[in-house]
């Protein structure tokens, strides 16, 4: 019998760690450290470190065998960079040594040479551009004249050259100026009918009030967690890459372009993460790379671990965000127009600009619909460090501003907060975003009842204003108290064009032995312990007999990340699907069966790609939030005296797992609301809403609703406007101050 030529299928050499990349070691590991540029411009000639002991190496974009770059989308970053820097603290070369502290004093000490070129050429042009270069000529001392009065002639002579700046040979130096990489302009109603002059004219002229304000959420990531960084290893020719990656397919393609390694010989052991905002993509690729490079040059094993003040200047999630509203209401709080700006600054690169761009456009209006809107959503470069997508977290800064915003027309308005919200979710002809089996409003209401926010909310806002109206010193009052409510929504499948697919596929099989396979992602142990649930109850099988396969050839690893598949909202009810077909199938056919189910094509086409219009996403998790405040006046100290959430998240799977999720995700939040605090909060009240929808996630739902109803709380307390998170202590002092100079 003739053998088969099929080639055995190759199984991706991608593993689950149980720990964080700092976690491991092995014998004689070497310390490695990134050497970074000095300057956010410039022509790199060359990198030296002066008196380098013996048993410590240095490896450069020079020493890379293949690829010097990783490229996604289009955007093309160096794994090391050369020739032309792009900003401050690029890193340019890799120092490998047996001691950590020896390592971190060499890259001090390293000698980065940059092309002298364009000096030179722009001394040149000053002569030539400066009518003073003849006096300048005439009054340079020669070797006898020394005088005093010589020097300082030539000193004023050089201060009167125009700037280096005006006279640079550009085409010696590397320039990047701003440039849009990613835009989105929305428009509806007369903005869409009239030209924006005759549309703002007509709009904003004719209602009682114009309510504008900026906003600015920064998103931070806390002290306490570990890192960036990874561990590596060779193991004979193969190579072993300890790393938080959530895109293993990306991660394991540039290793091998780089190495020239056999993708068979790479494997990834993908690590925990401490990061409450996930990453795990872009720029975790990069630094797993520089540390794989020096492993498997060396053949020894390597870690490197940012320091955190690296973390904190090039490492920081998501991107910086100004948001701009323009409101038109009417005295009912009927927003009749709304404008929106979002201005984004990707950093020097970013390959997901035009996603967040999209994504922060569609989430800037939240649930709230106008007859006439505007959005106009830009993302431009600059020569600040690169940023990445956070991609369950891409919506807050939206969130924040338009919540706040919300709590602003209330404010001027008059109008209690739910009561301006409830208005504003009545449904508009031709409004461009539609939410499906939407449960917004009860979860609003249950959460103001939970709360009793209406009844606190009159009683502060009316403190409030008797402080300021008494005038009186706000430096020796009692505690401030606030109240602020705000409402969000966190999203499974993405329709929109994407980096990626969000559409996972997944393969149930009912073996003969009736054991059930299930062939999908890689998950935490909880979403694991649901799919077996899920699968048990239709199978009618003991949840033993569920297993979780995630191996998967080289040819099949899903090239999405796993953050990029909705565990629970989307994975979930494809093996449903899969198991009830399964179930039908079972008594009048022979075992094994398999079933394959993705994302419908009807699914997907309630979203105009074309048009940007339509149902934005598959499902959507509800989130209402209420946040009680108390300020000390003296020590500037922030108290938190009640949390009050309602969540709509569809069908419960497991109700202990998800309110552990949520109080997990409280705590960490209460970390990133004031700079270099810890809030402290009396206590937290969870509720979930009863609901038929189908189940959706319940992750990120409170990063995105807890920073708008805190600084709305304590906007409250202070009788002022909090338009940027995290706060400052100076930040409270000068609007306490400020509020009090008004008065006077």
């Amino acid at each position: 019998m003739a053998k088969s030529t099929k080639a055995p299928k190759i199984v991706t050499r991608s593993l689950d760690a149980k720990g964080f990349y700092s976690d491991f070691s092995k014998e004689g590991m070497l310390y490695a450290a990134l050497i970074r540029s000095p300057a956010n411009t410039g022509i790199v000639k060359d990198i030296k470190i002066p008196d380098m002991p013996e048993g410590y190496s240095l490896f450069t974009a020079k020493d890379i065998p293949g690829s010097k770059i990783m490229e996604f989308n289009n955007t093309v970053t160096k794994i090391l960079g050369y020739k032309n820097v792009n900003y401050t603290g690029e890193p340019l070369g890799i120092i490998v040594g047996p001691d950590e502290l020896e390592i971190k004093e060499l890259t001090d000490r390293a000698a980065i040479y940059f092309d002298i070129q364009n000096l030179e050429s722009a001394l040149t042009n000053v002569m030539k551009s400066s009518s003073k270069n003849k006096i300048l000529s005439e009054k340079l001392p020669s070797p006898a004249q020394d005088s005093l009065s010589d020097l300082d002639n030539l000193a004023t002579s050089l201060n009167e050259l125009p700037s280096l700046d005006s006279v640079i040979d550009n085409k010696n130096q590397n320039t990047q100026a701003e440039k849009v990489v990613g835009e989105r302009i929305i428009s509806s109603g007369s903005f869409k009918e009239l030209s924006q002059e005759e549309a703002d004219k007509e709009l904003f002229e004719s209602e009682k009030y114009v309510i504008e304000e900026s906003w600015s959420q920064t998103i931070v990531n806390p002290k306490w967690q570990e890192p960036s960084g990874a561990f590596c290893y060779t193991e004979g020719e193969k190579l072993h890459v300890y790393a938080p990656t959530k895109w293993t397919f990306f991660l394991q393609k540039v290793l091998s372009e780089a190495l020239n390694l056999n993708p068979e010989l790479i494997f990834i052991h993908k690590t925990k993460t401490s990061s409450l905002y996930s990453d795990g993509l872009w720029r975790t690729t990069q630094i797993a790379v520089q540390t794989a490079l020096a492993s498997y040059l060396l053949k020894k094993p390597v870690k490197l671990m940012l320091s955190q003040s690296e973390q904190e200047e090039f490492m920081g999630p998501g991107v910086k965000t100004d948001i701009t509203y323009k409101a038109a209401v009417n005295e009912e709080g009927r927003i009749k127009a709304l404008k929106v700006n979002i201005a984004i600054d990707v950093g020097s690169e970013n390959p997901f600009a035009q996603e967040i761009t999209d994504r922060l456009a569609i989430a800037s209006v939240n649930f709230y619909k106008t007859k006439n809107l505007y959005i106009k959503a830009q993302a431009k470069t600059s020569k600040n460090p690169p940023t990445t997508i956070s991609i369950k977290g891409v919506d807050s800064q939206s969130f924040f501003a338009i919540e706040n915003q919300i709590q602003k027309i209330s404010n001027i308005t008059g109008i209690f907060p739910d009561d301006v919200r409830t208005i504003n979710l009545e449904k508009v002809k031709d409004f461009p975003f539609e939410f499906e089996d939407s449960n917004i409003l009860e979860v609003i209401q249950n959460t103001v009842r939970m709360s009793d926010f209406n009844r606190k909310y009159a009683s502060f806002h009316m403190d409030s204003i008797d402080r300021v109206e008494q005038g009186q010193e706000p430096f020796f009052a009692f505690p401030l108290r606030g109240i602020g409510l705000s409402c969000a929504y966190n999203n499974s499948g993405y329709h929109g064009i994407s980096s990626f697919s969000y559409y996972p596929k997944i393969e149930v099989t009912l073996l003969p032995d009736e054991k059930v396979s299930i062939h999908t992602i890689q998950t935490s142990n909880v979403n694991q312990d649901i799919w077996r649930t899920t699968a048990s109850k239709i199978l009618e099988l003991p949840k033993t007999n569920v297993q979780i396969d995630s191996n998967f050839t080289l040819e099949e690893m899903p090239k999405s990340p796993e953050d990029s598949f909705s565990t629970i909202g989307i994975i979930n009810q494809l093996i449903k699907k899969c198991c009830l077909e399964i179930q039908k199938k079972r008594f009048h056919q022979p075992l094994p069966i398999t079933s394959k189910k993705s994302v419908s094509a009807s699914a997907k086409n309630k979203w105009n790609k074309d048009n940007f219009c339509g149902t934005p996403f598959m499902s959507s998790s509800l989130i209402s939030c209420v946040t009680e405040v108390e300020l000390d006046p003296y020590t500037y100290n922030e108290k938190i005296r009640g949390i009050w959430l309602s969540i709509d998240c569809g069908e419960i799977l497991d109700e202990a797992a998800a309110l552990r999720t949520v109080r997990l995700e409280v705590q960490k939040e209460l970390s990133l609301l004031v700079q270099g605090k810890n809030v402290t909060c009396d206590e937290v009240f969870i509720q979930f809403i009863p609901s038929k929808n189908a189940a959706g996630q319940v992750g990120e739902l409170v990063h995105n609703s807890l920073p708008a109803a805190f600084a709305s709380a304590l906007s409250s307390a202070l009788a002022t406007q909090v338009t940027k998170l995290p706060c400052t202590e100076r930040q409270l002092y000068t609007l306490i101050k400020q509020r009090g100079e008004v008065n006077q």
